[in-house]
């Protein structure tokens, strides 16, 4: 592969190739992990499905509530009032 690996914090990663069934890059890639992104992972494809079923326009603008903001755990630093694109 001719492209360095992306630069990344976490402590182990890996991005595999699953049409050539080659592991493309990777740090400690086989360690035992816990699955600490689950959550929002499901909420990623709860939105996309719900993006689908009402079929939001790109362009629709999410305002972040209070509640949002106050969640404690994210790293988005996102703060009441901010709003996002779908």
């Amino acid at each position: 592969m001719d492209k360095p690996a992306p630069h990344t914090t976490a402590q182990s990663w890996s991005i595999y190739d699953q049409k050539t069934n080659t592991l493309l890059f990777g740090k400690m890639e086989r360690e035992r992990r816990e699955c600490a992104s689950l959550t929002k992972i499901m909420t990623a494809y709860t939105v996309f499905k719900l993006i689908e079923r009402w079929k939001v326009e790109e362009t629709t603008l999410v305002t972040v509530t209070s509640d949002a903001a106050g969640v404690i755990g994210t790293s988005a630093d996102l703060l009441e009032g901010d709003t996002l694109q779908i």
